[in-house]
């Protein structure tokens, strides 16, 4: 009776589970890159397989590279499952590459507070040549193209696409809501999950979206992915490029340290694994080398600082080349590359200052190390009473003294000449 009863009772939540249904969701906080892009488009992969009721992507993103945001649409544009964007939370925004994967989703949502544009392309590592300036319209307008396209599929508007590129037009969400732009507006994730329940979708609203009771499915980034995006954030990977520098620099330095050497390496192949995705100027990359190189170069070669300084100056040139031109998201702070730039620098001095103070020091170690010490007089040679023994760190050694010496005497070693120390009575 007992096992009829929970046969029954799984069936019952088994039922339950069907009928609910599944609506897995994916949170998209910063850029949009091959990372972020890769890790939507694997989950909405996901969705369609299992068959769940509808795809959610909560965004807030200031933009991003065009390649992926071209992988992204695609793949929303031929979902089976419905996409619905959701511009959260409060103070967020769907700017930029923003606009053109909302207007590829089936049902485009805003919390209050938010807004929508700004989708004008920007030149990647700047250039203000006439023909940049023509590829730049080309790319505008076939942008404007690629919206219309997408807005006539989507039934959405399509007048307002050309503002939102050609004029850099941004909207706050009722104001999107009011120019059919977006379909709701939706304070919270509860409420959007309300709200969507029975919305139309499609030209001519020829769709309905039915939820009853979903179950909502966060989706996080691994640890793997949420990595691989942090470093791509142009920020991170100029430290760790700076990182990777020091740490080379450091093992030259002092090699068979190992540590500034392996942490070195993995620095300078994170950056550059960034910089390879990341719009960047290779002119600011090679100053950067070259004054790795001026660094180097002062260690053995007595500059006086010169090299230190031209080193510095290359650095800081480089760094501010290195993504000149960028949109804001895709560009290094001046507040990051300075004190980056002088913490470097101040390692590199302080290693060249130690190198150098070793190089002039007085051994430490050998006959030579002797001088400056401190013993006490053991006993006399047998062979004459000018010669004596005198002991320095458990150390007999024979010696001579500016004047006669008897046992018990305190001395000070002055030079070693013919393995005999000369001192000075104290």
């Amino acid at each position: 009776m007992c096992k009829k009863l929970l046969s029954i009772a799984l069936f019952l939540v088994l039922a339950f589970a069907l009928q609910a249904g599944s609506v897995p969701i994916v949170r998209i906080k910063g850029a949009i890159n091959p990372v972020s892009a890769n890790y939507i488009i694997q989950h909405l992969d996901e969705a369609n397989d299992e068959g769940a009721e509808c795809f959610i992507i909560a965004l807030d993103t200031p933009g991003g590279l065009l390649t992926s945001t071209e992988d992204l649409t695609r793949e929303i544009m031929n979902s089976d499952v419905p996409v619905v964007i959701y511009v959260h939370p409060v103070g967020g925004r769907a700017a930029s590459a923003g606009v053109f994967i909302a207007y590829s989703a089936h049902i485009v949502a805003m919390a209050p507070g938010t807004r929508i544009g700004a989708a004008h392309p920007v030149t990647m590592g700047g250039g203000n040549t006439d023909s940049s300036a023509t590829m730049m319209e080309k790319v505008a307008n076939d942008g404007v193209a690629n919206l219309k396209s997408m807005a006539k599929e989507r039934g959405r508007n399509i007048d307002w696409v050309e503002n939102a590129v050609l004029s850099s037009e941004s909207i706050p969400a009722d104001s999107a809501l009011a120019l059919g732009v977006i379909d709701l507006v939706a304070e919270d994730l509860e409420t959007l999950i309300e709200k969507l329940d029975g919305q139309t979708y499609g030209p001519e609203d020829s769709d309905t979206l039915i939820l009853d009771k979903p179950q909502i499915d966060e989706q996080p980034m691994s640890k793997v992915e949420k990595f691989l995006f942090t470093i791509l954030n142009p920020n991170i990977a100029y430290m760790l490029m700076l990182l990777g520098i020091a740490g080379i620099y450091l093992e030259l330095q002092n090699p068979g340290g190992i540590l500034p050497g392996v942490v070195g390496v993995i620095s300078i192949l994170l950056a550059l694994y960034a910089f390879q995705i990341l719009p960047v100027n290779y002119v600011g990359i090679a100053l950067i080398v070259v004054a790795l190189g001026l660094f180097v170069a002062e260690a053995y070669t007595p500059t006086f600082g010169l090299f230190t300084t031209g080193g510095a100056v290359a650095m800081l040139s480089g760094s501010f080349l290195l993504t000149s031109g960028n949109p804001a998201f895709f560009s290094i702070s001046w507040k990051i590359i300075i004190p980056s730039v002088i913490f470097v620098v101040v390692v590199i001095i302080i290693a060249l200052w130690k190198a150098v103070q070793a190089r002039i020091s007085q051994p430490a170690s050998g006959k030579e190390g002797l001088v400056g010490e401190r013993g006490l007089v053991a006993r006399q040679t047998k062979e004459s009473n000018q010669y004596v023994f005198v002991e320095i760190h458990g150390e007999l050694w024979r010696a001579k003294g500016n004047v006669p010496l008897e046992p018990g005497d305190q001395v000070t070693v002055k030079k070693v000449e013919n393995n005999i120390i000369m001192v000075d009575k104290t």
